[in-house]
């Protein structure tokens, strides 16, 4: 799938190499807190030249900086073909039970429109109020408003309702749901996928030297795919699955102890600490077992007083770029953002750099071979609507987890 040298292609990238995030000029007449959007509100960063100036200077060197846009393997450039300004339509919920999250969306968006640094580029928040009416609503109104490409809805359900209602126009949607099944042509998911995770740690750990493997997995739909991965990946990979049993049976797993290697735990949080506990009341210890998860296991304090958890493997993005988001955005709106939000801001700048580039959104320019570069790593949109993530392996540590096997620095050409 990847490969680790620099091919003549070069990736589009934004802010991943140290060039922070800028604040909201106003801020400082604010208090450091920008003022919220309602929704409705058109957000033109023109206004605020000087901060895209700045944030120019610091992409000075960047094919779209150039004037051109590399793509493909040979190093031909494309010419940048005037596409006016730029209208995006944000469908985020912004009243309702999710309104936090969705604002925190909305600001996240707004820094990459600030970083890309761009004129003639318009964010259009729309008001899913979160719910499925309200998503093909704030989809109306956006392509009314002469949007050229919607980022959203956030929930599947909302995804599932506006994506009939997109398929109908000639208006692509990056959605920002995990529900991998709701990808389609011209319907975009940018949400982290369970199954590339998977696979990712299982091939891993398999060339590690582990071959028996066992699973203890949720019911419901989630827990069906990621069993349905983690079997294929150990299949697919040559190892051993010696034991496959519900969350509510892992006292099951006892009489196997002797025969197992690793443990995949698809859970987060205080699920997977009782898991683990139990566990450990068991039988398993660090020096017989490895345990394997998930994103879900991206929490810097996850092993606090559970130690069968210390040196777990898991697949996720790097932790690099997000920390850097993360304290840029704490000093411009005076909080913590929510995981979810990079999802926001790697859509927002992937629109940012096409308008940059004079790219239309159509779906040559939306799936280019070579990807893009974002806060969770390098990323490409594929035909079918899903989305190919370069994922690093990490090792659950005492105060912070650690990269094991870095994400690729570039995708292999399809």
């Amino acid at each position: 799938m990847f490969r680790k040298t620099l091919p003549c292609a070069l990736l589009v990238a934004f802010l991943l190499s140290g060039c922070g995030i800028i604040q909201d000029p106003l801020a400082s007449q604010k208090g450091g807190i920008s003022t919220p959007i309602t929704p409705g509100q058109q957000v033109q960063p023109s206004r605020q030249q000087g901060v895209m100036d700045s944030a120019a200077a610091r992409m000075a060197g960047s094919p779209y900086q150039q004037g051109s846009l590399f793509v493909g393997s040979t190093g031909v450039t494309m010419p940048p073909q005037p596409m006016g300004a730029a209208k995006i339509g944000l469908l985020l919920p912004l009243s309702g039970r999710s309104e936090g999250l969705g604002q925190a969306m909305v600001n996240a968006a707004q820094l990459a429109v600030f970083d890309v640094g761009i004129k003639g580029f318009e964010l259009m928040p729309r008001d899913t109020k979160g719910t499925a009416d309200g998503a093909v609503q704030a989809a109306r109104e956006a392509l009314s408003g002469g949007a050229q490409l919607l980022i959203g809805p956030l929930f599947a359900a909302d995804v599932a309702a506006v994506k009939p209602f997109v398929s109908d126009s000639n208006v692509n949607m990056l959605a920002l749901s995990t529900d991998v099944s709701l990808a389609a042509p011209g319907v975009y998911v940018m949400g982290f996928a369970p199954a590339p995770q998977v696979d990712r740690v299982v091939s891993f750990a398999i060339a590690k030297g582990i071959r028996r493997f066992a699973s203890l997995a949720p019911a419901g739909p989630y827990g069906q795919l990621v069993s349905k991965a983690f079997e294929k990946a150990v299949k697919d990979y040559g190892g051993l699955l010696v034991a496959a049993e519900p969350l509510s049976n892992a006292v099951a797993l006892a009489s196997q102890k002797d025969n197992i290697d690793a443990i995949f735990l698809p859970l987060g949080g205080a699920e997977l600490r009782s898991v683990a506990q139990q566990l450990a009341s068991i039988g398993f210890d660090r020096s017989r077992v490895r345990l394997l998860g998930t994103g879900l296991w991206d929490d810097p304090s996850l092993a606090q007083g559970h130690p069968l958890l210390l040196g777990g493997w898991f697949a996720a993005p790097e932790p690099v770029g997000r920390e850097l988001f993360i304290k840029a955005y704490r000093e411009t709106y005076g909080q913590t953002p929510p995981r979810l939000a990079t999802l926001a801001y790697d859509a927002t700048a992937l629109a940012a750099v096409l308008a940059r580039s004079g790219l239309r959104y159509e779906a040559a320019a939306l799936t280019v071979p070579s990807g893009f570069a974002g806060l969770d790593g390098i990323f490409r949109l594929l035909p079918d609507g899903q989305i190919e993530r370069g994922l690093a392996v990490l090792e659950v540590g005492e105060a912070e987890n650690h990269v094991l096997d870095p994400s690729p620095a570039m995708f292999m050409r399809r």
